[in-house]
């Protein structure tokens, strides 16, 4: 009854929740104390980084790789507009909000910022009487040279550029004239290159804009001072240029195509490889001739002369008494009749002038490579899996279909080998490349949203979960429900019965004990009945 009147309080405790935690996190040792205050402490600093982060403008890119120029105008005229902004790249890159990233750039542009390297022809917008003829040739050499430093930096791979003008002074005399020359630096950015026909397309664009420049006396070299220009001895070996190189690498990457096509619908994906090599013929040339047929003459003039001639009769006086019969005047004579014909006729040997003009880059010889995987036999029951090469009638079956694909033709030369081998799986990666999608930093704010978030539920699954659940144990192990000590109670007294059972079943002496402690009144009757038997 003793132990029920002490835990009867207990159940019935007034403290709320809250006193129930301090309570317990007092009873805590000192470890665990400061380990709860560093972790309140780390929460409630990364949470307040995140609010303050979640605050705080987006800045993003307005412009990059600026001239000290440029970049101070760009500078002034946001401090004009008290548009908060960002330098970063020692100057050289500009940073506004994101919010108004669009309409600070179109009203830059409005403002004609930026002017990019060099000068323009914005030099002549501020005219002043005192310039010289010589003042003014220089402005427009350096007007000139600005702006197509502009054009050519507007290109894709290219960063930044300069252009040098050298511009002679006109003659009176043609020979005494020099040529103008011009020299472009290109600054590329980083990983991309020029091609050969971009290379062309600055050297005509510079050369059409300066009068009486020719392309051959423009130069463009990149900012590692190789020269891309070509020249007319300016080719690989052999005489092959870049244009040439990369037609006859077209050529070959199409061979291996329609062979890799074929090879694939016969033997599946991954269990061929073509490699094609093609010699090309670039010789340009003209052929001209003439052939006379003497066979077959042709007639070219022909002239035909005819003359006649007949009898004459010569008399006497012409008149009346000479044609008077019976005068017979003076004797007639008489010539016979003849006639001559005269034809020349000129011929000319038939002759047949043809032209002919080969093409370039024809092929001269093919050599093709082709290997096949040897076939795999499947494990059984008896045997593992194993590979066999291929039979001699299916390379020969590849070799005629490819051949025939490829117009194969023995005569010239060209070679084509089949081999069959084991293939070796290699750990290559897939090939990818980058792929200029939708800009980062049209997303950078739901990205920032999104790592937030992320950090917020690790922050609630990693510490403030782990803690809660440790604290809820602790003050449910302590704490218990008044049906919980009800059951604790009442299977410690069974205990303690069955415990006390057990032991008077081994001792009668504490089964005697125990009755008269239940029953005093029958013990007193059982003395009083042995007094009396005594006495």
């Amino acid at each position: 009854m003793a132990e029920e009147q002490t835990a009867a309080p207990g159940e019935t405790r007034p403290e709320n929740g809250w006193q129930v935690l301090v309570n317990q996190i007092r009873q805590w040792p000192l470890s665990r104390k400061i380990a709860l205050g560093v972790v309140t402490a780390v929460s409630i600093g990364l949470f307040a980084f995140i609010i303050i982060q979640a605050r705080t403008a987006d800045y993003q890119l307005l412009y990059g790789n600026l001239n000290e120029s440029d970049a101070a105008a760009i500078v002034e005229w946001l401090k004009g507009k008290n548009i908060p902004y960002q330098i970063r790249d020692n100057g050289h890159s500009i940073l506004v909000p994101a919010a108004s990233l669009h309409e600070t750039r179109l009203s830059l542009a409005s403002a004609g910022l930026p002017q990019g390297s060099g000068v323009g022809y914005e030099i002549f917008d501020k005219q002043s009487f005192a310039l010289t003829d010589f003042v003014q040739k220089v402005n427009y050499t350096r007007a000139l040279q600005g702006e197509l430093a502009r054009t050519i930096a507007s290109l894709g791979p290219v960063e930044s550029a300069r252009v040098h003008l050298a511009l002679p002074e006109k003659r009176l005399f043609k020979n005494q004239q020099k040529p103008a020359t011009a020299s472009v630096i290109i600054k590329l950015k980083a990983g991309r290159r020029l091609s050969e026909s971009q290379v062309q397309g600055i050297v005509h664009l510079v050369s059409s804009s300066v009068e009486g420049l020719s392309p051959e006396h423009v130069t463009v070299i990149n900012q590692n001072g190789n020269v891309l220009t070509r020249t007319s001895e300016g080719s690989l070996a052999g005489n092959i240029s870049p244009d040439m190189l990369d037609y006859q690498l077209q050529v070959e990457r199409h061979l291996e195509e329609r062979a890799q096509a074929l090879l694939d619908k016969a033997l599946g994906n991954k269990k061929s490889m073509v490699r094609v090599t093609a010699q090309l013929d670039f010789a340009r040339f003209e052929k001209t001739e003439e052939v006379y047929d003497p066979e077959e003459p042709v007639i070219r003039s022909e002239q035909v002369s005819e003359e006649k001639t007949g009898s004459e009769i010569v008399g006497g006086i012409p008149g009346v008494q000479s044609n008077l019969q019976g005068n017979t005047g003076q004797a007639a004579g008489s010539t016979p009749p003849s006639s001559r014909t005269r034809r020349t006729t000129n011929y000319e040997i038939s002759k047949v002038v043809s032209r002919t003009v080969n093409p370039v880059g024809t092929i001269k010889k093919i050599s093709v490579a082709v290997l096949v995987a040897d076939r795999i036999i499947p494990a059984t029951d008896k045997e593992p899996a194993k590979t066999v090469p291929r039979s001699e009638e299916e390379l020969n079956s590849l070799r005629n279909m490819i051949a025939s694909a490829l117009g194969i033709d023995r005569t010239r030369g060209d070679k084509i080998e089949v081999t069959s081998m084991p293939f070796t799986e290699t750990g290559q990666g897939k090939e990818g490349e980058g792929v200029p999608g939708t800009p980062v930093y049209e997303y950078m704010p739901l990205i920032r949203y999104g790592l937030l978030l992320v950090a917020g539920l690790l922050i609630y699954l990693l510490m403030i979960r782990p803690l809660i659940k440790t604290l809820r144990e602790d003050v449910t192990q302590h704490f218990k429900t008044v049906q919980e000590l009800e059951a604790e109670q009442q299977r410690a007294k069974e205990a303690r019965r069955e415990q006390e059972q057990r032991a008077m079943a081994q001792d009668p002496l504490l089964r005697i004990r125990k009755d008269i402690e239940e029953n005093p009144v029958f013990a007193a009757h059982v003395l009083k009945n042995w007094i009396h038997e005594k006495g």
